[in-house]
């Protein structure tokens, strides 16, 4: 069964393992930055120079890297094994790693998809009420009871700030808002302007 193309953004595979041990692993953007200057500088045809730095990066055997520059890819491998080890790279990059490239139908339908999963949006916005990266190791480490122990003493501050309003205020803090003139927008129903969903976390918070 093939894994819906959203889950690759936040759980897609990091490595991909070739048959004699050997893994080629995905990059950062400054790696792949890097091996492009790296190729830049060395004498010779520049996509073949591109490619053994890219894979001087990318290819590994129990995560560590085999060769220590693009010099050295081009001295132990072919200009074939070289082409085809760089096209699988880049053919699984596509697949598990989409970037700002990607085509803009494929960015339409993740965006979609996220939009109807609650649990990824409210992982999205524990993660940005506390500034962390999904990259980052105390993100990496938090399980799904951590996500919403997060979430529900952020929705409990918010009910302590509406607690404080006198019965006028809080209904006028509950009414969805436009954020550029403050007009009412929406249907009315009660929802607070801040970063989360009112409905969404008070389910959760009822089992």
């Amino acid at each position: 069964m093939t894994a819906p193309d959203w889950l690759r953004l936040g759980g897609g595979h990091t490595a991909l393992p070739l048959a004699d041990g050997r893994s080629l692993r995905l990059l950062t953007v400054r790696e792949v930055l890097q091996a492009c200057r790296e190729g830049m500088d060395l004498e010779g045809d520049k996509a073949l120079n591109n490619n053994a730095c890219l894979l001087a990066r990318a290819l590994v055997r129990e995560g560590e890297p085999l060769y220590s520059d693009g010099r050295a890819v081009l001295a132990a491998l072919s200009p074939e094994e070289i082409e085809s080890l760089a096209g699988a790279w880049a053919a699984f990059d596509r697949r598990e790693n989409p970037g700002l490239t990607a085509h803009p139908d494929r960015v339409e339908d993740l965006k979609d998809a996220l939009k109807g999963l609650p649990q990824e949006r409210l992982k999205w916005k524990v993660l940005r009420a506390f500034g962390a990266l999904p990259t980052e190791e105390r993100a990496r480490a938090m399980t799904g009871r951590d996500y919403l122990w997060c979430a529900l003493h952020l929705l409990l501050d918010q009910e302590e700030v509406l607690d404080r309003l006198c019965p006028a205020c809080r209904e006028e803090t509950r009414q969805d808002r436009c954020p550029v003139c403050g007009r009412a927008s929406g249907d009315g129903e009660t929802e607070t302007n801040g970063a989360f969903d009112w409905a969404q976390f008070q389910a959760l918070r009822e089992g």
